[in-house]
């Protein structure tokens, strides 16, 4: 059942959106940049959790939004982590889009995985963030 959730929610915003980039490969850069591709990884004071440290909070948003039952040890999972991501950000872009009638480009994707799908795209501390997924995406690719 979530796995076409987030089948149709991918083709529902394809519809429209045609960015510049690649959404998996954003997913595997931040894979490094996050946990240098540890599944198993612990961070924040044990908050974050897995390969894309995903705190509770996020977790906890997405079941709000889309009405899964995700758990946060599920962050573990590449699978689930991988599921995660995809649904956070699709939101995260459809809101973007709704407030600036235009899409999301890479720098701002990957600030909101580390500032939140709200704000985190305008915050100052997520700035050096985006410097250092960039340093790594010129390295692995």
């Amino acid at each position: 059942m979530r796995r076409l959730l987030i089948l149709s929610l991918w083709l529902s915003l394809s519809s429209f959106y045609t960015p510049t980039y690649n959404l998996n490969d954003v997913y595997n850069v931040l894979k490094h940049l996050e946990s240098n591709n540890n599944l198993r990884a612990i961070g924040d004071n044990g908050r974050a959790y897995g390969v894309l440290q995903i705190h509770k909070i996020c977790v906890d948003d997405i079941n709000r939004i889309y009405k899964t039952s995700y758990s946060h040890k599920q962050a573990f999972n590449e699978v689930h982590s991988k599921e995660m991501f995809f649904l956070y950000i699709s939101h995260g872009i459809k809101m973007y889009y709704k407030k600036y009638s235009r899409l999301p480009n890479e720098e701002a994707i990957v600030r909101m995985w580390n500032g939140s799908i709200y704000n985190g795209y305008k915050k100052s501390s997520t700035e050096r963030y985006y410097k250092k997924y960039k340093r790594i995406k010129r390295i692995i690719n």
